[in-house]
Order: C-alpha cells, then sequence, then structure tokens
C-alpha cells in the first residue's frame, strides 16, 4: 500500500470514495438478490404446501369426524382414509400428516384422529384417541384461527432439532358447514435453506473478490506508469464500439508484463465473443420469434378445442348456455366442454390442471379428450370420471392432477346427476336464491389410481341457472393481494338475473377486471352458466 500513500490526497479521496461506493452497491445487490430469492422460493412452497392440504383435505369423511373423536373406534372408512393419507405422506415426501381437534380456549389441548408419519422419519405416529398438551405460541395462533374463523395458515419453522419446515394447517368442515378439526401436513424446508445460505455465501464472496479487484484497479489506475497503455485499451474499446469489429494487431501496443496486458488480452477476447454474442443473439431472437409465434399458434389451437359460439345450440330453445375461458399464460391449464349426447342429457364439464403454461395445456388436452370420448360411450358421471382417473394416473410421472366437475343433465325432467372431483362447488339459482351445491368433494384427478368417485343429484326447475366455475374466479388478486372470493361471487351474480348466459359471464368477467385492476392474473379464469327453459335474448 506504499504507492497509495505517495499519491495526491485528492487522489486518495476518489479511491476511498470510489471503494465505499463499490461495497455499498455491491452489497446493495446481494440483499435485492437474497430478498428476491427467499421471497419466490417462499411462495413456490406456500402455494405447494396448500395445495397438498387440500387435496388431503378432500379424502376425508368430515360428517364421521365427531364419531371418532367421542368414540376412539376405527372402522372400515377409518383405515380407507387413513391409507390415502400414508400413500400422500409418501408419495409427496411429507414428514408427517394430521387431523386433529384442538380444545379452546387456549388451543392447547389436541386430540389426534389421524396422524401419518413419513417412513423415512424417525418419528412414530399417534393412535386413534391419543391427547397431548402443546404449547407453541404460533400453533396455538394457528389452531384459534382455524376453528374460530376457518382460516388456513401456512408456518415456517426454522433452525429446530428436527431441521425447518413448513407446516400448513387447513379446517375441516362436515356437511353442515362446522368446523370439527383442523388438518396438517408439514414438509422438511431444509433444501430450501440450505440453498439460501449457499446463494449467501456464494455472493458474499463474489462481492468480496469484486471489492478487491476494483481497489487494485483504482490503486494502479493511480500510477502514471500504466495511463497510457490504459489509454490505449479505452481508445480501443471506443473503437470497437463504434466500428463493432475487431482490429487485429492494437494489443502489440501494450509493453506491460503485469495485470494490464491481462486486462488488453481480455478485451481482445470480449471482442471476440461480443461478435460471438451478437451473432447468437441474432439466432436465438429469431428462435424466440418461432417460439412466440409457436405459442401464438398452440393458443389458437386450444381455443378452436373449446366450445365458444353462442348460441351453443341454436336449434334447441329450451335451456342457454354458454362459456369463456381467459388463460393466464399464451396457454392454459383450463378446461371446460358441453356436449349433446343425445336430444335429452346434455354434459357439462369444467375442471382445473395443477400448475400453469404448456406442461398443464397438454394435460388439459388430454383430460378433456378422455372425458368427452368416455361421455359419448354412454357412461355415468361417476364412471367417466373412474375410468378417466385410471387413464391419466399412468405414467404420470409429474405428478400433475385435475380438479374437474362433471354432471349430466336430463333437460326434460331437470334431473342433474354430477360428480365433483376436488373442484370449488357450482352455484345455483333455486327458488329465487343463488346458494352453492355443497358436497363432500372426491379426490381430484390423476391423484390415486383405483380411486372411487360419488355421484350426486338435483332437480332443476325451469329457469333456474347453474353457474360453474374454477378456483381462477374466486382466487383473482388485486394489487393488494385482496381475493375476489366466493362471498363476492354470490353478491354480483343476482345482478345477472335479467341477462342471458352470454352477457351473464361476460358481466362477471368485467367484475374480476375492475376488482384486479392492474394487477397481473395469476391464474386461468374459467365460467360455465346454464339457465334452463329460458328464452335466448
Amino acid at each position: 500500500m506504499k504507492k497509495l500513500f505517495k499519491t495526491p490526497k485528492i487522489t486518495q479521496r476518489i479511491i476511498r470514495s470510489a471503494i465505499i461506493l463499490g461495497f455499498i452497491l455491491a452489497s446493495s445487490i446481494t440483499l435485492i438478490g437474497y430478498s428476491q430469492f427467499t421471497r419466490i422460493f417462499t411462495v413456490q412452497y406456500n402455494n405447494y404446501i396448500m395445495s397438498i392440504a387440500q387435496t388431503a383435505r378432500a379424502c376425508l369423511e368430515p360428517d364421521k369426524i365427531e364419531q371418532y373423536y367421542a368414540t376412539n373406534q376405527k372402522d372400515e372408512a377409518y383405515e380407507k382414509v387413513e391409507k390415502i393419507l400414508i400413500d400422500l405422506t409418501e408419495k409427496f415426501d411429507l414428514t408427517f400428516s394430521y387431523v386433529s381437534y384442538v380444545e379452546a380456549p387456549d388451543y392447547t389441548k389436541i386430540h389426534y384422529i389421524f396422524d401419518t408419519v413419513n417412513s423415512k422419519s424417525k418419528w412414530t405416529p399417534y393412535e386413534l384417541g391419543y391427547t397431548e398438551n402443546y404449547i407453541e405460541e404460533n400453533y396455538n395462533k394457528s389452531a384459534k384461527a382455524v376453528f374460530e374463523a376457518g382460516t388456513p395458515s401456512v408456518r415456517h419453522t426454522f433452525k429446530t432439532r428436527s431441521g425447518s419446515h413448513i407446516t400448513a394447517m387447513v379446517p375441516v368442515t362436515n356437511s353442515q358447514r362446522k368446523i370439527v378439526a383442523v388438518l396438517g401436513v408439514q414438509k422438511s424446508m431444509q433444501e430450501f435453506v440450505d440453498a439460501r445460505k449457499h446463494y449467501l455465501l456464494i455472493t458474499t464472496i463474489a462481492e468480496i473478490i469484486i471489492a478487491i479487484l476494483f481497489i487494485i484497479v483504482i490503486t494502479a489506475a493511480s500510477d502514471h506508469s500504466i495511463i497510457k497503455p490504459l489509454m490505449e485499451i479505452t481508445k480501443e474499446a471506443g473503437r470497437f464500439a463504434e466500428e463493432n469489429k475487431t482490429a487485429p494487431g492494437w494489443i502489440e501496443k501494450i509493453k506491460n508484463k503485469d495485470e494490464i496486458k491481462t486486462l488488453a488480452r481480455s478485451v481482445e477476447k470480449m471482442e471476440d465473443e461480443i461478435i460471438a454474442y451478437i451473432e447468437n443473439l441474432t439466432s436465438v431472437t429469431a428462435e424466440k420469434e418461432r417460439i412466440s409465434t409457436e405459442l401464438n399458434v398452440a393458443h389458437q389451437i386450444q381455443s378452436d378445442m373449446l366450445p365458444s359460439l353462442y348460441p351453443a345450440f341454436p336449434a334447441r330453445k329450451d335451456f342457454d348456455l354458454f362459456a369463456s375461458m381467459t388463460p393466464a399464460k399464451e396457454v392454459g391449464g383450463d378446461l371446460y366442454d358441453y356436449l349433446l349426447l343425445d336430444k335429452d342429457h346434455l354434459m357439462l364439464v369444467v375442471g382445473d390442471v395443477s400448475g400453469k403454461g404448456v406442461p398443464a395445456s397438454l394435460f388439459m388436452v388430454i383430460t378433456k379428450t378422455l372425458l368427452s370420448s368416455h361421455a359419448i360411450q354412454n357412461m355415468s358421471p361417476k364412471q367417466i370420471f373412474e375410468t378417466t382417473n385410471s387413464q391419466l394416473c399412468q405414467n404420470n410421472e409429474t405428478g400433475m392432477f385435475v380438479t374437474c366437475w362433471l354432471g349430466i343433465l336430463t333437460i326434460s325432467t331437470g334431473k342433474l346427476t354430477f360428480v365433483n372431483a376436488g373442484h370449488p362447488d357450482p352455484i345455483w339459482y333455486h327458488d329465487g336464491e343463488f346458494k352453492p351445491v355443497v358436497t363432500k368433494p372426491n379426490l381430484v384427478l390423476a391423484a390415486l389410481p383405483q380411486t372411487v368417485y360419488k355421484e350426486h343429484t338435483i332437480t332443476m326447475n325451469r329457469g333456474d341457472r347453474l353457474f360453474i366455475y374454477t378456483d381462477g374466479v374466486s382466487e383473482a388478486t388485486d394489487a393488494d393481494n385482496n381475493l375476489y372470493g366466493d362471498e363476492r361471487i354470490l353478491k354480483t351474480l343476482p345482478e345477472t338475473l335479467s341477462m342471458n348466459t352470454h352477457e351473464s359471464i361476460g358481466y362477471m368477467k368485467k367484475s374480476i377486471d375492475d376488482f384486479t385492476g392492474s394487477a397481473p392474473q395469476f391464474d386461468d379464469i374459467t365460467m360455465m352458466e346454464l339457465i334452463l327453459d329460458t328464452p335466448i335474448a
């Protein structure tokens, strides 16, 4: 550092200022990158664990929870649900999953109804009826929120004896919409924690290295003996920026045998690499344009696969039907379809594939094709789902699944037979009131082979309406992360009573767009509406 102290004071101040600024900029970039890395992975983990919890909840028989709690006796249905929970725990590599009742008012006394533990874990599962007092502030608050407000929660636990975990808790409600238990699933976050530490370590080391190199370059620049070669390099860089081509022989003017020569060679190499990069960038840009064109074609193909004409069946005046799908990306994972199986039977289906983009759209096409092909073979909704589920489970290495609602309407009688595979409940306008058609949902399609699906039936009167939608409607989010929500759907639908289905769907879409404003669309939005025996305007 002797040379540094021989330089003028103004030069020393410039050097010190440059060093401080370099460290501030490098530190800011590191902190911003670390923050974004943590945020993105946290959102992905939260969505993933909540999806698993909701899938597990769909397997339960909530109306029997209080019986198990009261008697501590297992039955065939209990053992069936327990096996499914064990399969889910192993398949999704959970630490454990449980269903329990937690006593008010402090929510510290836990009564276990189901408890499954990963086979790789050192823990052993609790038996039905096992009770413990568990005092942990975050857990007790989450349990209180579940039982008193029905609010799902996700908790992150770091640096425990068993590592770092993410836990989701969701309410379990019976057919009377009473919260009878909480379902929790826990998964290790150690991989995420290790990756975050590694990221911070690498960026910190890079910051130190860059700062050291920065100091060396600034210090060397203060030495008059290197000004000329640096000017030569600067001159060459300026010439290259203007002409965008190399000038053979310029590096011979640099006589230094130190870092300056290395820098000159690096500039020479950089020129060659930039030229190669520009050529490659031109090729990549052309490839991106080709991919963009193909995605647009894929979007058009997908749109053409979904029925979109209105009226859907111009010759039929005994019902009015319309549906629409707005993908979050170029192509979407939502699906819908409707088919006149014969003069008196109409099939309706709405579904939502896990994930987004091209993979979800391909899975959507397969699902829609299977459902339609089975429907025209005069299968019942139950048979259609069981056959389709079995085929989707084959070679499903990506672990994708589909929430789906399918019904077959006998037009002359208004009898609607349907099956719900983990999908949002449709909303029925009947006897002057909009209300959800609440049933115990079946397991989603493509999750587990040999799944048995249960049918339900309602009878629609003339003038009744049925509104079917995907969670992209209820979970549409504004700039403040507020959800559109089921209550807003029930509040908006009465405003469409004087409209036909085409106008009604358009009105609902505008209501969603007005709510979300400038916030980006994160999920596909699909809606279908049927009006029985209402003339088309």
